[in-house]
């Protein structure tokens, strides 16, 4: 039976990889519970949590007294790319997650905003439904201002079709647009178009492709999507239908024209 572990810290990161460089998935807090999946190497600690998979200090865990590991959740994962978060507060920012015309022309245009020497990098790529719903929550039912409309399934980042671009300036995010910033977010706009992409008047940092909603999941992006776009939004919408959730796409798969 595989051991249950236990974390002992205050707030523990769930990595990617066995290195404290590893991309974080998820925070774990104290008594919070895990399911190991091996055994402890250089001091980190393979375990899975939730429908994430990735590695734990062993520093900052223990056995789990009596617990018995819980059988697997019958959602599916993305068979590869990067594992979708259960925490709504982890944002993502591979692009392998996007559809591949979107990450075509958005390299189009950090090429072209690089040309400027206008430092914006990709803030937030893919977005999880639950994540929608976090930051829809906001200003509503929990305390915040406002920094979404949109519901789960209303906005292009669960599509893989839109990312948020920010300033990152000294080593830091900043959506200032004071001074000589302002400039930078001003011409954000006219290169986006320049290279195929839409921006948002009320949400400056948003890029997405110019299509309609109701196709961002429709047979023409079905056909020319790769495995890390397909994969990333079949398993969110699979998870958001296991937990009751509504308004996620049906990816019917595209068919192949017929010979002669």
């Amino acid at each position: 039976m595989p051991t249950r572990y236990e974390v002992t810290a205050t707030a523990l990161n769930l990595r990617a990889s066995p290195s404290a460089a590893g991309d974080i998935l998820t925070v774990l807090r104290r008594g919070q519970q895990c399911v190991g999946a091996g055994d402890a190497q250089d001091g980190w600690l393979p375990v899975s949590y939730q429908q994430l998979s990735g590695y734990l200090s062993a520093n900052y865990v223990r056995v789990a007294p009596g617990a018995a590991a819980p059988s697997p959740a019958p959602v599916p994962a993305p068979t590869g790319g990067v594992p979708l978060p259960a925490d709504p507060q982890t944002r993502l920012s591979d692009q392998s997650q996007l559809h591949p015309q979107f990450r075509q022309a958005l390299g189009v245009l950090l090429d072209k905003l690089a040309a400027e020497n206008r430092p914006f990098k990709v803030f937030e790529a893919f977005r999880t439904p639950e994540r929608q719903r976090w930051l829809y929550e906001q200003g509503r039912s929990r305390p915040g201002g406002i920094v979404t409309n949109a519901k789960p399934w209303e906005s292009f980042h669960q599509y893989g079709l839109a990312v948020d671009l920010v300033l990152f300036v000294n080593g830091q995010w900043t959506w200032s647009s004071t001074g000589d910033l302002g400039a930078h977010w001003k011409r954000l706009p006219d290169l986006a178009k320049e290279a195929g992409l839409r921006t948002l008047t009320w949400e400056a940092p948003h890029v997405e492709l110019p299509v309609a909603l109701r196709d961002a999941a429709g047979p023409a992006l079905l056909a020319s999507a790769d495995a890390g776009w397909a994969d990333t939004l079949a398993s969110a919408a699979a998870r958001w239908r296991a937990a009751g959730g509504s308004g996620a796409p049906d990816l019917a798969p595209a068919q192949r024209p017929t010979t002669a």
